[in-house]
């Protein structure tokens, strides 16, 4: 799959026709695969290729929204995943406060009617232009005569609406399995093995301390997980919280006990698939209370995964 920057006022070339989902996409959830699907299989009906167009940084920061993100995929992450399903461009808007101004005519004459576009996909809630302006019924009217704009009904599941909101709020319960549902995978976070206090060697349970950086953690507790090294997958146990048996840290912490591993990682890029919430984080009277309740949490999650 080919990423490409597209920045206002420099437009972009193809050498094929195409078939477009639009939308931020932070998650690519089923909702946002219906759309990617959509595309995949007008594009295989209609010989085209196939693209998803998103933008960076996250609309809401740019408009003074949100202050920073807590994203649920990185721009890598979706990437992999858009090229996992068979998609063949994610183009990636810049988002700048001049975008942010323009009127829905302006964006589609800027953006997508330069595109060589034989169908565009959005989703049922979908806006553009300035103050959310534009949506669907607006793209209709613009690229009449042009190209068909398809407008994704909402996917629901348990029958409520699948949406990136709805899974941050998932995430903050710990209601991991529900994630999962929502996600159509595995919610997994990617970073890098840092250096902690490494308290859990004292107690037998080392642990991966992996810097997390701007993803959506989970709340405090801890969760049964599969972790990729190297290439290699691992069972392991990851604890996200402020370790307060030990004296509590000034921010969360998230920590993986890979199950069978002794090797050094430090500086490894790993990435870490929850799979179901065993407990909340507890401050336990002592070191050795701890580790009792580590090996039960170990064997829980030992016969989960055996089950």
């Amino acid at each position: 799959m080919k990423i490409i920057h597209y920045n206002y006022h420099e437009p972009i070339t193809f050498n094929e026709p195409i078939s477009m989902a639009i939308g931020y996409f932070d998650g690519l959830h089923l909702g946002h695969l219906s759309l990617a699907n959509k595309v995949k299989e007008y594009a295989s009906s209609h010989h085209t290729a196939s693209a998803l167009m998103t933008f960076s940084p996250n609309p809401l920061i740019t408009l003074g929204k949100i202050k920073e993100e807590h994203y649920l995929t990185s721009y890598h992450n979706r990437a992999e995943i858009l090229e996992n399903i068979g998609i063949d461009y994610l183009i990636i808007v810049s988002f700048t406060k001049e975008v942010s101004q323009l009127s829905p005519e302006d964006f589609f004459h800027s953006f997508i009617d330069p595109l060589p576009l034989k169908c565009l996909v959005c989703g049922f809630d979908y806006h553009f232009g300035i103050k959310g302006m534009g949506d669907g019924e607006t793209l209709k009217d613009l690229s009449k005569d042009k190209f068909p704009v398809y407008i994704q009904e909402e996917v629901t599941y348990k029958g409520e609406k699948i949406s990136s909101t709805r899974i941050q709020l998932s995430l903050k319960e710990g209601n991991i399995e529900l994630v999962s549902e929502l996600l159509g995978r595995p919610y997994t976070i990617q970073g890098e093995v840092i250096r902690g206090r490494q308290n859990g060697r004292t107690i037998g349970f080392p642990t991966a301390n992996i810097q997390y950086g701007q993803y959506a953690i989970p709340c405090n507790g801890v969760y049964a997980v599969k972790i990729m090294v190297k290439d290699k997958m691992y069972i392991g146990m990851c604890n996200i919280g402020y370790n307060p048996t030990f004296g509590s840290l000034d921010h969360p912490s998230m920590e993986v006990n890979i199950f069978d591993f002794d090797e050094d990682i430090y500086g490894e890029n790993v990435k870490v698939y929850f799979y179901s919430f065993i407990r909340k984080e507890v401050k336990f009277t002592s070191p050795e209370q701890l580790m009792n309740q580590l090996k039960q949490d170990k064997e829980r999650i030992i016969h989960a995964f055996k089950d």
